[in-house]
């Protein structure tokens, strides 16, 4: 059995309720997407969505799962459930908020949901991370000021990991730098997915950054598979934290170009900004660590062709 089967079969064997936060974003889409695939009917019972509002969200089944505002975790009354912690303000609404309101309305959410598992408990937890906790020297501790979407993400990585030893319940943090696949948003924000429409809408690439730029993606369900492939086929692990990257490291240029072949599109004109002397961009995830526990669960990560061409599918509404 693949371990996608395996997971599967652990979700329909158990009748553990699984409570999911931020599930209006890319990994809450596709978490759900995932659950219903695997759980059917079955998942309106068992998933309980929480988000930044009270709303319908549809699933690609046909179905639709009600998302209630994540202040109604108070209401919750059932057993530990998997805990799948997505919500958090994303780094792009810091200029929304200024550093210290972004900051604190953070610590709002990671207290929200803490105070939720100090109550009720939890039969496992996954905690999506950044490599923006990182600093000069792949450091931990950013300084907030400068950092204040780092400095969140690490705030919530300490307070779960006491949680979970507090409560004895196994950890996934994965430290996420570069995703692609399906259920991806806010395309303008991610190079992937910028290069991809441009391509599909038959309009020039531009690429606006004055210095190499190199990044290292995974596929989104791969991710999934890994934390849901710890939490529910080796239990008893307690906590594993890791890096995302993918098979190869690739500068932008390199990706939009690949991307126009895959795409049979390399008539599209790439056009790039002046290059002024700035160092090298590099945002890439130190992957040993991720590669091991892929290799323990027998799971082929997805290469970058096939992750670029998921996403196209995506965006091109197939």
């Amino acid at each position: 059995m693949s371990v996608r089967e395996r997971i599967t079969a652990a979700l329909s064997s158990d009748s553990v309720p699984i409570v999911l936060t931020g599930g209006g974003g890319w990994l809450g889409q596709a978490t759900l997407d995932f659950l219903d695939e695997a759980l059917g009917h079955a998942m309106l019972k068992r998933v309980f969505v929480y988000g930044s509002h009270t709303r319908m969200l549809p699933l690609r089944s046909g179905r639709s799962v009600e998302c209630n505002a994540l202040e109604a975790l108070a209401g919750y009354a059932g057993p530990p459930p998997l805990v799948l912690h997505y919500a958090c303000l994303t780094k792009d609404r810091v200029a929304d908020h200024g550093a210290q309101a972004f900051l604190a309305a953070n610590k709002q959410i990671r207290e929200t949901v803490a105070a939720f598992i100090e109550r009720r408990g939890a039969y496992g937890m996954f905690l999506p991370s950044s490599g923006a906790v990182y600093g000069p020297g792949r450091s931990l501790g950013p300084a907030p000021d400068e950092n204040p979407y780092g400095a969140a993400k690490l705030l919530d990585e300490q307070r779960f990991a006491a949680l979970a030893l507090k409560n004895g319940a196994p950890l996934v943090i994965a430290r996420i730098f570069n995703l692609a696949g399906p259920f991806i948003n806010k395309p303008e924000a991610y190079a992937i997915a910028d290069f991809l429409l441009a391509l599909i809408e038959g309009r020039r690439i531009e690429i606006r950054a004055r210095g190499s730029v190199y990044r290292s993606y995974l596929h989104v369900e791969d991710l999934l598979l890994m934390a849901l492939g710890i939490l529910l086929l080796a239990p008893d692990t307690h906590l594993v934290q890791f890096d995302t990257e993918g098979e190869v490291t690739i500068e932008v240029e390199d990706l939009a170009r690949r991307a126009a072949m895959l795409l049979d599109r390399l008539e599209v004109p790439i056009h790039r900004a002046a290059p002024d002397g700035r160092p090298d961009d590099v945002y890439v995830g130190d992957g040993k660590a991720m590669r091991a526990i892929a290799n323990g669960l027998d799971l082929p990560l997805r290469v970058l062709d096939r992750q670029i061409l998921d996403t196209a599918r995506y965006l091109k509404g197939e």
